[in-house]
């Protein structure tokens, strides 16, 4: 079982929450700034990519992504997949994924959007 633990000091914050993931639609190549990233594999099989190195990870497994590594992942499944989030600090998280919902088709420079979040985007998703 794959499990990359460096963590930060303690967090101001955090955020924590699951979310499920139809297959094959990642989310794009990106940084975040400020943030520590853990996902946990609740259920299904997701690729992930972090700094230009891809690991696929399976129910139980876990991986931690620091502040500015590039990474991104998708559901290699064939049935939706879900994850265990934590941000560490959540900073504007919350806020962050509630415009993106609500407002995804809406959004014109997707890349000022993210920026805002202290996300940069760094590429296309796999």
């Amino acid at each position: 079982m794959p499990a990359l633990f460096p963590l930060p000091k303690p967090p101001a914050e955090p955020l924590s929450f699951a979310k499920s993931f139809l297959p094959r639609l990642p989310p794009p190549l990106h940084t975040h700034t400020k943030q520590y990233e853990i996902f946990h594999i609740i259920e299904g099989t997701f690729l992930f990519q972090k700094d230009g190195e891809q690991v696929t990870l399976k129910n139980g497994d876990s991986i931690s992504i620091p502040p500015g590594a590039v990474h991104t992942f998708k559901n290699v499944g064939d049935e939706p997949g879900t994850l265990h989030y934590e941000l560490l600090d959540a900073g504007k998280s919350e806020e962050f994924f509630q415009r993106l919902v609500a407002e995804i088709a809406t959004i014109e420079d997707i890349g000022a959007f993210f920026a805002a979040y202290d996300i940069e985007l760094e590429g296309p998703p796999l």
